[in-house]
């Protein structure tokens, strides 16, 4: 994860030990996996909603959201200004520029509507994302974002502070303050929905050059990405949500999985050995297994989420997602649980 500092020389690339993985060669060609150029929308699920429910959010919340969804939806498909935005949005067809072709039709009077394929193209995206709302949970929430996690490199922010900038499309610098909902996908815990403080950052500051991400703390006895369903500041993306109508009625302590350090074989890895254990997790991977199961208790149980098989199961979910780099498999937390 690289973050701009403006107080660095030009063309100068600072680098932890951490970030030192292996060595290299001595190509300078910097390859970039993603970029915060613009926020992302923030999305229900049906994890996110067990949770919500669980921690004392009413079911109106959830139902509100989901029919302001609907009709979201219902209202993009009636114009042709509203169907190219939809299009855009949810990126359907834009490398053959269907939106921009909606457009232009409608610059000269002709409705996409008249035409079957164009109307067809519109329909079955609006389809889809209704079926991701009914199967999936998928309700994207309003004012709120999705956005990268780093650490606040200056030191000014307190314990449970965090820093939100967004920058939107005209070059405006909006500023998230006062509390706010934080959590992290997956989210199985009922501690992986946090409550925070979202504050300003001086102008002098190299945090307030930043755009589209939050900024976390370094104080306190435990950093907050890691209270998220155990994440981190490599890359992970966190939901920030500032609607009122999903806001906790009680806060459960945070999970506290251990770091479970990687197998080591004690020798030099070979290719053999890669190829050995790409197919030993593709056959163990549970991951998907997991979460159904904890979705399914979580749904049966009376505790719900609270319950010992959901927190046994949320336990094992981490060490899943934690598989392909540590080497070791869910069950044998299951059976550490068990024993």
């Amino acid at each position: 994860m690289l973050v701009l500092d403006v107080d660095l020389p030009p063309n100068k690339l600072c680098l932890r030990d951490s970030m030192v993985k292996f060595e290299g060669s001595i190509d300078f060609n910097l390859e970039i996996c993603g970029a915060a150029f613009k926020p992302l929308p923030c999305y229900l699920n049906r994890q996110f909603i067990k949770i919500f429910e669980d921690l004392g959010v009413p079911d109106d919340a959830f139902l509100n959201l989901q029919q302001k969804a609907v009709k979201l939806l219902e209202l993009m498909t009636r114009s042709p200004v509203n169907a190219a935005n939809f299009l855009t949005t949810h990126r359907v067809a834009t490398a053959a520029r269907v939106p921009l072709l909606i457009t232009l039709l409608s610059d000269i009077g002709l409705n996409y509507q008249n035409d079957q394929f164009l109307r067809q193209i519109v329909e079955i995206a609006a389809t889809i994302h209704l079926r991701d709302i009914k199967h999936r949970g998928r309700i994207p929430v309003p004012d709120s974002y999705t956005l990268y996690g780093v650490a606040d490199e200056t030191g000014y922010l307190r314990e449970n502070q965090v820093h939100v900038i967004i920058r939107q499309k005209d070059g405006s610098r909006d500023v998230l303050l006062g509390p706010m909902i934080i959590t992290r996908a997956p989210a199985l815990h009922p501690g992986d929905i946090r409550v925070v403080e979202a504050v300003e950052v001086p102008t002098g500051s190299m945090n307030f050059h930043l755009n589209n991400c939050v900024i976390f703390s370094q104080q306190g006895d435990r950093d907050l990405p890691s209270q998220l369903s155990g994440g981190d500041l490599d890359g992970d993306l966190y939901n920030v949500i500032r609607d009122k109508t999903l806001w906790p009625r009680i806060i459960s302590n945070p999970a506290d999985y251990p770091r479970l350090p990687p197998i080591d074989i004690g020798r030099v890895v070979t290719t053999e050995d890669m190829t050995n254990f790409f197919l030993t997790f593709m056959e163990t991977d549970q991951l998907g297994y997991i979460s159904n199961s904890h979705l399914q208790a979580a749904d049966q149980l009376a505790g719900g989420t609270f319950s010992e098989p959901c927190i046994v199961l949320a336990g094992m979910a981490s060490t899943a997602v934690d598989y392909s780099k540590t080497g070791i498999p869910a069950s044998d937390i299951y059976l550490t649980s068990i024993a």
